[in-house]
């Protein structure tokens, strides 16, 4: 497994307990894709965009420029990244890239940004991997249609590349007035099958002493809606005859239910009572009807206690060591250490909340066996599958937008939130707002693993490092290794068995 691929460890180490829709549909129902046409209204209607890896933390791309770049008829410019905003600054830097590499100020791009339906899986937006991997392939995708748009100038007017310039969004040739656009582009059928074709990966962009928009302060794209309050959060999406929904939750971690009246919450005017196995939550025509059924069912609940208690905080440390799979490895160098100097020392660090300034919220409509939901989330392709799975129905049947949130920290990797409001709007049949409580988000949303760390080394005659043991126990395997040269060395990640969920380190 590479260093990337494991920064997904651990992110469902609880599983979520919901598996709605059974049905006996195929596995090519489930499975069925196909090609997405994205954006249809924009004037190249041959700009399709090919399969789409679903999913995971690197995401597999813009299989074309198609699926990067659309082009309008009237020389609009409209760029798809699957990446979110969460306050992290991402739509202005990638809006920047897109005008650096086609030569257009930053209020010539529009930018669309985490809806699954129209853009290309550009992988999680986590661990800082924004600038380093998904600007240079929005560079690239907006060079390749500079290319195009030179190409096409040099096809027109018999000329070589040298003899141009693009600026403003036009190409133009030195000392004469006629220009091409990135609007004539878009008329040309042969343009247009051309953005069938996959980005070139050794295009040349331009180099950072000729950028124009990279480098420079720039206002945030959307900064006066948010700070005048025009901007709708999550939170803030509503749509036609929605409903608002509450979950009831256990009273402590491992509880089980085993009886609940439903009766008195039913019987409440406007209230919709979703009953699920284990899963019970209600909807009503506004959040404190909502809240007042689901203390009624609350009030009838009755839980059993899990069959052992949890560790406490001062026994967590012994708790993660005592169930260490395999066991906790001892030093292979112990019989180096004898008469050498070295230091034994043992770390401990918390469970530790990301809370996020906005908690938890989704927004769920389903029109037949097609769901949209809006939420806010890091992994907008993640979330889109955990509601495939989780509803039996085919990833196209799904569609997840993520509006610019408030914050996550590592906090928003999961679609719990999104895959309980699309339950309850499943049986309402209405849509369905559920906004976790600020209780809630530090209760049941994953935390950041506890951690015991326990290392070892020794010094030669000459003061080098010459044994380093490390062992990392429950935290993940990412920044394991030292970045030291040592002869005899082993760092290794052990995993145990988590008392509560986990996620990304924050």
């Amino acid at each position: 497994m590479s260093r990337n691929e494991a920064l997904d460890f651990s992110q469902f180490a609880e599983a979520r307990p919901y598996d709605f829709g059974l049905s006996r549909r195929s596995f090519s129902k489930l499975l069925g894709g196909g090609l997405m046409l994205a954006v249809s209204h924009i004037a190249a209607r041959g700009q399709e965009s090919g399969p789409r890896s679903r999913g995971g933390f690197l995401g597999a791309g813009a299989h074309n420029l198609a699926a990067r770049i659309h082009l309008g008829t009237d020389g609009s410019i409209t760029v798809m990244c699957g990446k979110v905003e969460g306050g992290q600054g991402s739509r202005a830097e990638i809006t920047q890239a897109a005008a650096e590499e086609l030569c257009v100020p930053v209020d010539g791009i529009q930018l669309i940004l985490a809806d699954t339906s129209l853009v290309p899986d550009d992988g999680m937006t986590a661990g800082s991997g924004t600038t380093p991997r998904t600007v240079p392939a929005v560079r690239q995708g907006a060079a390749a249609a500079r290319n195009l748009l030179v190409g096409f100038a040099c096809s027109q007017w018999s000329l070589e590349p040298a003899s141009l310039e693009v600026r403003n969004g036009r190409v133009v040739h030195a000392g004469a007035t006629r220009a091409i656009s990135y609007g004539d582009l878009a008329r040309n059928a042969d343009i247009a099958r051309q953005f069938q074709q996959a980005i070139p990966s050794g295009i040349e962009l331009t180099p950072v002493k000729e950028w124009k928009v990279l480098g420079t302060p720039v206002l945030r794209p959307n900064g006066r809606a948010i700070v005048t309050g025009a901007h709708q959060y999550p939170s803030d999406i509503t749509r036609p005859g929605m409903l608002y929904g509450k979950v009831l939750r256990p009273p402590f971690y491992g509880a089980k239910l085993v009886s609940i009246d439903v009766a008195t919450a039913k019987a409440m005017k406007d209230v919709v009572v979703v009953q699920d196995g284990e899963f019970i939550g209600v909807a009503a025509s506004n959040s404190s009807m909502a809240a007042k059924a689901l203390q009624a069912l609350a009030s009838t609940a009755k839980w059993e206690s899990a069959p052992a208690p949890q560790p406490s905080s001062k026994d967590l440390a012994a708790y993660l060591r005592q169930n260490a799979e395999g066991g906790v490895p001892g030093n292979p160098f112990a019989g180096l250490l004898a008469g050498a100097k070295s230091l034994r020392r043992t770390y401990y660090v918390p469970y530790i909340q990301h809370a996020p300034l906005e908690p938890r919220t989704a927004v769920a409509e389903w029109s037949g066996d097609r769901l949209t939901v809006w939420t806010a989330s890091q992994n907008p392709f993640g979330v889109h599958n955990e509601l495939a799975r989780a509803f039996h129905v085919s990833e196209d049947s799904v569609r997840v937008v993520i509006p610019d949130f408030g914050a996550a920290f590592g906090g928003k990797h999961t679609g719990e939130c999104a895959v309980e409001a699309a339950r309850l709007a499943k049986t309402a049949g209405r849509p369905v707002s559920l906004r976790w409580s600020r209780q809630e988000e530090f209760t049941w949303a994953y935390f950041r693993p506890a951690a015991v760390i326990e290392a070892e080394a020794s010094l030669d005659d000459h003061g080098r490092i010459a044994t380093w043991h490390f062992i990392n126990i429950n935290s993940g395997p990412n920044a394991v290794d030292a970045p030291y040269s040592i002869a005899k060395k082993e760092c290794r990640f052990v995993a145990s068995k988590p008392p509560l969920r986990h996620g990304s380190y924050r």
